[in-house]
């Protein structure tokens, strides 16, 4: 006996942003906004109206092959997976679902007009330049890239590679034209200002479309909470426990960046760690949005990390009133410190803090008397900068090791000028926004403590995470070190609070 599978009707009414999204005409479209803005929906859909129209072939079937792809199998399955569910409804008839990875579905249902459909969405978790070799071997109508702001832009161009390659010739009924559509789909969350996708807003590449969503509340004085919904803000009707209780209701328990990102929809960053000094910091405070420079009189302080991961020298200076004004940050990443030093830094010093107007005063990892890593022939890192036959400063100043290593001393430092004021009531530490973006992404959430793999209430390593922030964050606490008033009572309440020696350089 046949059992007749009875079509499913949903209802989809596309947002102007998304119904824009469906009416365009690009190969590669994408779309960025807040949290529960409707954007993978209008993604899914958007794969599932192409393969729809794909001109069926010489066996009556319109045959596609779709590419899904996020950094994790557990991500794709708790969110997009589940997603597709609510307008592909497996069935085991005309629409299967394969869990087992890559995960697939298969939908062959036969349409009102007689043609067959014979579509395949394969969904892949893409992370790490070693994903890519799995790609190598597709050949597929287009691709939907879920929260692609935060991947690797190789990511995408590897997967544009593999797009516009199937069907094949050999069944088309017009061989020179066997796929309708191909298309490229990219969504995000908004990611970091200084990403591939930031860059892509700015100057959009030829052929591509993009849009950005309205955020879903905005800044409100007037408001207890500072922020009010959205009157332009999308998809309120299909949040189940409705806009207010779903952003509003939030906001109270969210850091500022955090609302920044999520749900006004704006470039920055959020973490899935702790922000390292989230009761401390506060951008509205600690930022200074004009030019912050030099004040003639005072020297300057640099504060130098180095070792796997890159090389960072932050460049500051303290004042009479006791504030620290973080000026520039000078990163690289894994080139070896004697050519950051020679081709970056010392360029930039002599531009702009020549001998003999300006005394500067350098200060750098401490482990760095035992280490070369990536320095040069095997010198250790203040060899290479004070070495007295090609040391890179050694006509000029000395870098010495900070004063600790101990990470705590070192966060107490800077907690210290971010949480004290000068005697005029003006913040201890200012920094300048345009020259030091990824100091400042890391205050806002970047530099963290990562949170454990446990189940049950969340728990946090006792150190902040190596990650892009961590190398100037470092270079900026040497410098704090150096700043601070009264390095021994610091000292003192630092060993009273972690039971632990804190005064060998050493000692982390």
């Amino acid at each position: 006996m046949i059992t007749e599978h009875r079509p499913t009707e949903v209802t989809y009414i596309p947002s102007p942003t998304a119904y824009s999204f469906h009416m365009s005409n690009a190969d590669t479209r994408m779309v960025m906004g807040p949290v529960g803005s409707g954007k993978s929906t209008m993604s899914i859909l958007e794969l599932i109206r192409l393969a729809a129209g794909q001109a069926p072939d010489k066996y009556n079937k319109r045959s596609t092959r779709w590419l899904i792809v996020r950094e994790t199998y557990p991500q794709l399955r708790n969110t997009v997976w589940e997603s597709f569910k609510l307008w592909l409804k497996p069935n085991e008839a005309t629409c299967r679902y394969t869990e087992s990875a890559p995960m697939r579905i298969r939908w062959t249902d036969r349409l009102g007009d007689g043609t067959l459909m014979n579509a395949e969405f394969i969904f892949m978790a893409i992370s790490k330049p070693q994903d890519y070799e799995n790609l190598k071997s597709l050949e597929l109508t287009g691709a939907f890239i879920n929260e692609g702001g935060y991947m690797d832009f190789d990511v995408v161009t590897t997967v544009l590679s593999r797009i516009g390659r199937y069907p094949a010739p050999v069944d088309a009924v017009d061989v020179k034209n066997p796929i309708t559509r191909t298309a490229l789909l990219i969504d995000s969350n908004p990611p970091d200002e200084d990403g591939w996708m930031a860059q892509k807003f700015k100057q959009p590449p030829p052929g591509w479309d993009l849009w950005r969503q309205p955020g879903a509340v905005i800044e409100d004085p007037s408001s207890e909470l500072g922020y009010a919904l959205n009157p332009k803000g999308e998809n309120f009707d299909y949040i189940g426990i409705g806009p207010k209780k779903y952003y509003l209701d939030k906001v109270g328990a969210m850091t500022k960046e955090q609302v920044k990102v999520l749900f006004m929809g704006d470039f920055g960053v959020t973490s899935n760690g702790k922000a390292v000094y989230r009761r401390q910091w506060m951008d509205d405070i600690h930022v200074f949005n004009g030019k912050l420079g030099a004040v003639p009189g005072y020297p300057i302080l640099l504060g130098w990390d180095w070792g796997k991961g890159g090389e960072a020298c932050i460049i500051a200076q303290k004042t009479n009133s006791g504030q620290l004004r973080v000026l520039r940050e000078i990163v690289a990443d894994n080139i070896g410190l004697h050519d950051f030093a020679r081709t970056f830094v010392r360029p930039y010093l002599e531009k702009y803090y020549p001998s003999p107007k300006w005394e500067i005063i350098s200060v750098g990892d401490p482990s760095g008397i035992a280490s070369h890593g990536l320095s040069k022939d095997s010198l250790n890192y203040f060899d290479v900068l004070n070495n007295s036959k090609d040391g890179i400063f050694a006509d000029w100043f000395e870098t010495r090791p900070a004063k600790s290593n101990h990470i705590e001393l070192r966060l107490n430092a800077v907690r210290f000028f971010l949480s004290e004021t000068t005697e005029a009531g003006n913040p201890k530490f200012v920094l300048d926004k345009t020259e030091c973006s990824r100091l400042r992404r890391g205050f806002n959430a970047g530099y963290a403590y990562k949170r454990k793999q446990v189940t049950g209430e969340a728990q946090y390593k006792d150190v902040p995470d190596k990650n892009d922030f961590s190398h100037p964050h470092d270079g900026l606490q040497y410098i704090c070190l150096e700043a601070h008033p009264k390095y021994k009572e610091l000292v003192k309440h630092t060993s009273f609070v972690t039971r632990s020696l804190v005064d060998g350089v050493t000692n982390y």
